[in-house]
């Protein structure tokens, strides 16, 4: 076998991108059992040597691909939550961005860690797991602030945090980079879906976060509500 020109060629990082996106494809066609190193190998035109230089076995390159999804996803949400300077509406936009790009970039990635988990060991699942509540959690943070705030209608932040996250995550087996759509554009209207689905129309929107200003929409909800019920009656006879 001729490796020494794909050697010259892929060095370092790239050929260790390489090993890991080859794996990927193999681990998602043929599950993780059914993918020997001696395949990854040869379906890079590699002698097994060249890739027990970079990963020891199956197992770390398993390792390696569900940190490359997790790891930043769980970085990028606390970085969004961070961003005290956004308000709940920009925070959630940049958050759902930022996360769908993640995937859109790394579907195959995505995909490994999201079907091989029965071959993880469990120290490697019990990070992965530790890595999606975490994100589930700043999900929710954001949109419970937005709800605190007056920006997000009243829902269950974990039911629409988790409906989000599935969003963005489904685009790992639909997105197609052929497509009409750029990963930008398909993140940007997932993110836009999300903050039209959550946001609180502007006339409902408390003018202040107090109780004195939620005591006034409330007022308003009730006098709305006494007008569909009671219809004709006179404003007498309701006394």
């Amino acid at each position: 076998m001729n490796e020494a020109p794909i050697k010259t060629t892929m060095k370092g990082e790239v050929l260790r991108s390489a090993i890991l996106d080859a794996a990927a494809k193999l681990f998602i066609q043929r599950g993780t059992g059914g993918t020997s190193m001696q395949d990854i190998a040869e379906s890079l035109g590699l002698s097994r040597t060249a890739v027990y230089y970079y990963f020891k076995n199956k197992n770390a390159i398993l390792r390696a691909l569900t940190e490359e999804v997790l790891i930043p996803a769980k970085q990028l949400a606390n970085d969004a939550v961070a961003r005290k300077d956004l308000d709940p509406t920009e925070a959630l936009r940049l958050l759902v961005t930022k996360y769908a790009e993640l995937i859109l970039s790394r579907p195959a990635e995505f995909r490994v860690a999201d079907r091989n988990e029965s071959d993880l060991t469990q120290r490697q699942l019990a990070s992965m797991q530790s890595a999606r509540r975490s994100v589930l959690a700043d999900f929710s943070d954001v949109i419970e602030r937005g709800i605190e705030l007056g920006h997000f209608r009243m829902v269950d932040a974990h039911v629409a945090a988790f409906s989000l996250i599935g969003m963005c995550n489904w685009t790992a087996w639909w997105f197609k980079p052929s497509g009409r759509l750029s990963k930008e554009e398909v993140a940007e209207a997932i993110a836009d879906l999300a903050v039209h689905a959550l946001r609180r129309d502007e006339t409902r929107r408390a003018r202040t976060p107090d109780v004195k200003e939620s005591l006034r929409l409330l007022r308003e909800d009730l006098a709305y509500l006494e007008k569909l019920v009671l219809p004709d009656e006179s404003p007498d006879q309701r006394k």
